[in-house]
């Protein structure tokens, strides 16, 4: 077993937010942090009287949650929203906030396998983990001090969100999901890429719960540049390729080149 795989079954657990309990656990979640701590324009606390962020989307998404195995309380969170099932082309979120913005070069939406797209929304991670420089500045808890010198021991694992990607290609795998649709700042993205799980820009800078940036890209492509690239991550997000194999495709050019 590799150190970053032992490492995160020592520190984390992930947990489908399959109860009501649970759901409630990850929208009070959402609640502390984006309504009480970062006080987000549109994520006003007087919008939600019982401490509780909660939209229209919740009605067609999955989400998981991370806990602290040592201590047993919620790290974070994760949301997936799916298209609606009785008219998939009523518009993901990103679709009806900035579709219009989007590179018609690029997508087509309508074009998009709609069942088997989801928008990865409300990654979120508890103010007791966004606690190196300005990580408590940003629900997701990312920033350049997230990724420290080996020698700093205040984190043992790399960083929760890496845990929320675990999550994230687990309910992929089991929902079938061919692609992911993001809106998120573009240091984000550029963060993201040093797990190796960047996506494609898909338009411009736009206003969506502040300047962001729309994506799109397939979980192959993502995961086989996670392979190709951080092979230790994509031992763990994987399940050492058990959950999701390298592609087809990019195997089958390999195999081409080297012959």
């Amino acid at each position: 077993m590799s150190d970053l795989i032992a490492a995160f079954n020592k520190y984390f657990e992930i947990i489908p937010a399959n109860t009501a309990d649970l759901k409630n656990q990850f929208f009070h979640l959402r609640y502390q942090v984006y309504s009480q701590e970062l006080q987000l324009p549109g994520f006003e606390s007087w919008r939600y009287p019982d401490g509780r962020e909660i939209d229209k989307y919740d009605k067609r998404s999955v989400c998981c949650l991370l806990r602290h195995q040592p201590k047993g309380f919620i790290v974070g969170g994760i949301r997936l929203v799916f298209c609606d099932p009785d008219d998939p082309f009523q518009p993901f979120p990103i679709e009806e906030h900035v579709g219009h913005h989007f590179d018609t070069q690029l997508i087509e939406p309508a074009q998009l396998p709609r069942r088997t797209t989801v928008e990865v929304t409300r990654l979120v991670i508890s103010r007791q983990f966004r606690n190196r420089g300005r990580e408590i500045h940003y629900a997701h808890g990312l920033d350049d001090s997230s990724f420290g010198n080996k020698s700093d021991k205040r984190r043992q694992f790399p960083h929760p969100v890496l845990g929320l990607l675990v999550a994230l290609v687990q309910m992929s795998s089991e929902y079938g999901i061919t692609h992911w649709y993001a809106g998120m700042e573009p240091a984000l993205n550029r963060l993201l890429r040093r797990f190796g799980f960047n996506l494609k820009p898909i338009g411009p800078l736009v206003d969506y719960y502040g300047i962001r940036r729309p994506y799109l890209d397939t979980v192959d492509n993502v995961l086989t540049r996670v392979f190709q690239k951080k092979r230790d991550i994509w031992d763990l997000v994987t399940d050492r390729g058990r959950i999701w194999p390298v592609s087809k495709e990019w195997t089958a050019k390999q195999l081409s080149t080297n012959s």
